[in-house]
């Protein structure tokens, strides 16, 4: 009987596929059989089998699941879904097209990883929230919540308290993205938190910069800028990037403080900046630091001169057309999701999970299939109105 997982969170973005990949890895290195399902799919992206979620085509490509990824994520909410969805006088019956696809998926399988949307409630205005839809599939539930303790808690109990009210059982918890400094903190009262609900601390995965910020490749596919030199290494996570808004010196002062691989952005009209590049070797001990790209800005390509400066370096240079605030602002929003060619961030999810999470204790904690909560309680009032109590 196959065993249900339902990965939740208590916001967007908090790492339920981080814990979904690192969890399918883990199963199938023990020799499980193991499938991968996100019921209700927001964000979706072309790709060979049409529309499809993102999470479903990382999961699919990399661990080259055989299931059909129109049954891996049936539900795609497009532009425009929700407004029709509310419209119609006559409801789609989404939860037949979730339950049919789910027999497909789990077919053979001795576990079914199902990642939700958001918080407990996202899906609501369709009928299935991550709460409906964990009850339909008669799924434990895994809440992840960023790293903090006050609003950790706060966000963990309003979420526990939804989906246990669609009778869905809440097995445990886990805390993502939780800074150095503030681990054991965290992880004290986590662990109090949970055990005062009985549920379980799965553990706490500490702050990663490599999972949480984009890789050179991700920028280059969100912006589409046009790529003047490249080095050839679009797996690389930029650290940290700033804008040359103010003088050359307070440029190069803020290189001086700052490691890891950087990125500046600032107007290709600001050949101060640009033309010292090429010379900060000689003013600056860049030992743990690297000018890793440099974003231009501007209504015009960069002039012939600051190219040929540029082009001589070992730096990824590129130029997006537009004012130096409203590409800052793009770059600055772009959604951080590991894709299937970003092989260095999919090791380090392997590598940060099995080293905080114990992942042997969320799957010895799942109920059979047929035996959740949900239905224990539905089972309890068919005998209670049969013997008239």
């Amino acid at each position: 009987m196959t065993k249900n997982l339902y990965i939740a969170a208590t916001g967007k973005d908090i790492g339920k596929s981080t814990i979904s990949f690192a969890l399918i890895s883990y199963l199938q290195k023990k020799g499980k059989s193991v499938g991968f399902m996100k019921p209700v799919g927001q964000r979706w992206l072309p790709s060979e089998w049409g529309e499809v979620e993102e999470d479903v085509i990382l999961m699919k490509e990399y661990f080259n699941f055989e299931d059909n990824p129109a049954d891996m994520n049936p539900i795609v909410i497009r532009r425009g879904y929700t407004e029709s969805y509310l419209k119609k006088l006559v409801k789609p019956d989404l939860g037949n097209d979730i339950l049919n696809a789910y027999r497909r998926i789990s077919a053979n399988k001795d576990y079914l990883i199902i990642e939700g949307t958001g918080h407990a409630g996202v899906g609501a205005v369709l009928d299935k929230s991550n709460a409906a839809v964990a009850k339909l599939l008669n799924a434990n539930v895994v809440l992840v919540v960023k790293g903090g303790i006050g609003s950790a808690i706060d966000r963990l109990e309003l979420n526990r308290i939804y989906f246990e009210s669609y009778g869905v059982q809440v097995i445990g918890v886990i805390a993502n993205k939780v800074i150095k400094e503030k681990k054991d903190k965290v992880q004290k009262s986590l662990s109090k938190y949970a055990k005062k609900h009985n549920l379980q601390f799965f553990g706490v995965i500490p702050y990663s910069p490599i999972l949480s910020n984009p890789n050179l490749g991700q920028i280059i596919d969100e912006l589409k800028p046009n790529i003047i030199t490249e080095t050839g290494e679009r797996d690389v996570v930029v650290d940290r990037f700033f804008v040359g808004a103010s003088t050359l010196e307070e440029f190069i002062d803020f290189i001086k403080e700052k490691e890891g691989n950087l990125l500046a952005v600032f107007p290709s009209a600001r050949l101060d900046l640009g033309l010292a590049i090429p010379s900060l070797s000689k003013i600056i001990d860049m030992g743990k630091k690297r000018l890793f790209c440099i974003l231009l800005t501007g209504s015009k390509p960069p002039p012939d001169v600051l190219v040929a400066a540029l082009k001589s370096l070992n730096i990824n240079v590129l130029w997006k057309e537009g004012d130096t605030f409203s590409v800052t602002s793009k770059l600055t929003s772009i959604s951080i999701k590991t894709r299937p060619k970003d092989n260095f961030k999919l090791r380090e999810i392997e590598k940060i999970v099995a080293n905080n999470i114990r992942c042997h204790n969320i799957l010895n904690s799942i109920s059979l299939t047929g035996v959740t909560i949900s239905k224990l309680k539905s089972f309890k009032t068919k005998l209670m109105r049969f013997f008239g109590k």
